[in-house]
């Protein structure tokens, strides 16, 4: 199956503008693109935007099958609102999804090892999620000051993983000053990990206006 699992180097990084204008992107191009945010929490409203951006006509429930009212890792607001998160049904309607679909673009919650839900000792964390799906990662990292920690124990738990990595894509989800770090970031990462930077989305009020400008070609195979 093609298609991308959008994850961060924490939350508020900026999946779902990104994973939209993917989204959006492919779409423009003629596929048929099937979008899904497995599981969210809060007064999220990405499920409706990837469902819009991607003009797909799949059915929320789909698309968003785990929607939990606090805002918390899913493990923790499911206890609090006493409901229980099936994986299963994550996957099956996955599976439905890439099946009558060209490609896949899915988001995640969070980072890596955000906890989804826990059946008797097993933990089933975003990083499972991954697993399972077997789609490469685009990791949405923050352009400024600390993000080269948090994407280097990112890329080094889908490498230790064998997970396959498309690429980062640095977001600018607020505006912020263009100092050092944030010029020489995208190259040290690089240079660190192995890891391509394949674009980075600018900062604009309107959401709907950022535009990714690629550095690399985003591969689909």
């Amino acid at each position: 199956m093609k298609g991308f699992f959008v994850t961060a180097t924490d939350t508020g990084a900026g999946k779902t503008e990104v994973a939209a204008y993917l989204a959006r992107a492919l779409s423009k191009k003629g596929l048929k693109v099937g979008v899904m945010k497995p599981v969210a929490t809060g007064a999220s409203k990405d499920a409706v935007i990837l469902k819009r951006e991607s003009s797909s006509p799949d059915p929320i429930r789909y698309i968003n099958p785990v929607r939990l009212d606090l805002p918390l890792a899913p493990l923790v607001a499911a206890r609090f609102e006493r409901k229980k998160i099936d994986k299963d049904i994550i996957l099956q309607r996955f599976r439905k999804l890439s099946s009558i679909n060209d490609i896949m673009i899915v988001e995640g919650i969070g980072g890596l090892m955000v906890p989804v839900c826990k059946n008797r000792k097993k933990v089933f964390y975003v990083l499972d999620m991954i697993l399972k799906m077997k789609l490469p990662v685009v990791i949405i990292a923050r352009p400024g000051l600390g993000t080269i920690n948090h994407t280097i124990m990112t890329i080094e738990l889908l490498k230790k993983k064998n997970i396959k990595i498309a690429g980062v894509i640095f977001n600018h989800a607020i505006r912020i000053k263009n100092d050092i770090s944030v010029r020489t970031n995208p190259s040290i990462i690089e240079e660190l990990t192995g890891v391509k930077v394949l674009g980075i989305m600018r900062y604009s009020r309107n959401r709907r206006k950022r535009r990714v400008r690629w550095l690399r070609k985003i591969a689909c195979d």
